[in-house]
């Protein structure tokens, strides 16, 4: 099973409720590709290190995922490329290692 790492950033002039909404179909979005979430932070608003589409703060959200499915990580990639409320993200591979006891 792979290991993802997702942060993303989205426009600082969303309310509330359209942030959750996103966040939610971000998540809708692995989870129908055969994806599980084990981990989700939003880390809230914080200031970009250089102005990104006139904006100079976003509101950044870390999602941990693992999947069996190769296509995932470009599905999702490209769903956040057409998305006018993300204004950045990054999609990376990490290796997880995983404590395997041995039988005796």
């Amino acid at each position: 099973m792979r290991h993802y790492e997702l942060v993303f950033v989205l426009k600082p002039t969303l309310s509330e409720e359209e942030l959750n909404s996103r966040v939610e179909a971000i998540q809708n979005l692995i989870k129908e590709n055969q994806g599980e979430i084990y981990n989700l932070e939003k880390w809230g608003r914080r200031n970009l290190a250089y102005p990104i589409q006139k904006f100079n703060s976003g509101y950044y959200y870390l999602i941990n995922y693992k999947t069996d499915n190769n296509k995932l990580a470009g599905i999702l990639e490209y769903n956040l490329r057409i998305t006018e409320d993300v204004i950045r993200f990054l999609n990376m591979k990490i290796h997880v290692k995983e404590d395997k006891k041995e039988v005796a």
